[in-house]
């Protein structure tokens, strides 16, 4: 029954894979950098330097500590969001492992949009050596609750002379990671975000991406959850006058941004889905759409939680408010253990519902 039960989980996770771009946090804690390069001079290279290799981002969805020989852009999001839409398989190990196996030709021409060239030798060249790049980067991430996830994206890139392609081996940890958070599709949209020539750009879409409901965020939220040093005026001065140059270009995937206001106003986007994590509050596996799509805040009340080392039930969910703000979400529960979920993000009271859910939901009691 056992081995029944662990083929399944795997099964699933590869079905998951299939259908997935990359897991929302991945996307929402800025472990792709907002930049195409990272000159050693700019302030996020020299104090990744200075710190031996090692880079500590806290924003409102969490800490991450990031360690390898080279931080990671938007160049290797491209790539890894190439792999997982064009993977030819996704194959399970008996190690646990995911392999997915790729063409370096299908990947570069989605990549550069250009053909085989005389160049070929050089760019197939690159595109391992970033790959390697992924590959050596570890990933320590504290959700708010203070769990805590270590893992690296990839363990292996090898060539694999049955299939004649190459792939990539997804790391253990990761996966199990993979598992549990909900993940995004944007496959649909892939060719058309990798025409965009901005980094930052393209980061924020990609943040955008994860948010299933309309929304309005303000610039200065969007950048720090990004990890982008707003600390630096030079920095700052240039992001702004990207901003007001990519107007149309956030427009086409369903962002509105006011320069004046410095404020995004999101609209949602029907060619991305969501797909749920796993396993539900039983820690049974599930196929079904993620409990989010199904709930309200009504729907919560009576369920049972883990908090902080207790099982607790939730009696009431309430706003505070301050004008027409949302200020926090106070949860009562039966045993009086309230505690508040904050609206840091100043989300609209729809969005926040549903921040409200997910966070909930996440520390569902499992046995």
């Amino acid at each position: 029954m056992e081995n029944k039960n662990k083929q399944l989980a795997l099964f699933n996770v590869v079905e998951k894979i299939e259908s997935s771009t990359a897991t929302i946090t991945e996307l929402r804690i800025p472990i792709f950098s907002p930049v195409q390069k990272l000159s050693g001079n700019s302030v996020t290279a020299r104090e990744f330097k200075k710190n031996g290799g090692i880079r500590i981002i806290e924003t409102s969805w969490g800490k991450v500590e990031i360690r390898g020989r080279k931080l990671l852009t938007q160049v290797h999001r491209d790539l890894l969001d190439c792999i997982y839409t064009h993977a030819s398989k996704v194959l399970p190990l008996p190690t646990g492992e995911v392999v997915l196996v790729f063409s370096q030709t299908k990947i570069l021409k989605e990549y550069s949009r250009d053909s085989k060239s005389v160049h070929w030798e050089n760019q197939t060249k690159w595109l391992k050596e970033k790959i390697k790049e992924i590959r050596d980067i570890t990933i320590n991430y504290v959700d708010t609750k203070g769990n805590s996830f270590d893992f690296n994206l990839i363990s292996h890139l090898d060539y694999l002379e049955e299939h004649k392609a190459y792939s990539i081996t997804l790391d253990n940890r990761y996966l199990k990671f993979y598992e549990r958070e909900l993940s995004i599709n944007y496959k649909k949209e892939l060719t058309k975000l990798l025409q965009v020539d901005s980094a930052l750009t393209k980061a924020i879409i990609r943040w955008f991406f994860t948010h299933k409901k309309e929304s309005r965020f303000k610039l200065m939220t969007v950048l720090q959850a990004l990890g982008f040093p707003i600390d630096s005026p030079k920095s700052l001065q240039v992001c702004k006058r990207t901003m007001k140059n990519e107007v149309g270009q956030f427009q086409s995937f369903g962002i509105d941004y006011n320069p004046s206001e410095e404020m995004f106003y999101y609209r949602g986007n029907t060619s991305v889905g969501f797909i749920p994590s796993l396993f539900n509050q039983n820690n049974e596996l599930i196929h079904s759409e993620p409990l989010i799509a199904r709930k309200s805040l009504k729907d919560i009340i009576g369920m049972e939680i883990h908090l902080n080392e207790n099982s607790v039930i939730i009696k009431s969910i309430s706003y505070e408010t301050e004008g027409a703000l949302i200020k926090a979400a106070y949860v009562e529960t039966k045993n009086n253990k309230n505690f508040r979920i904050k609206n840091k993000e100043e989300l609209d009271e729809e969005n926040f519902e549903l921040e409200v859910i997910l966070y909930l939901e996440s520390i569902f009691y499992k046995e």
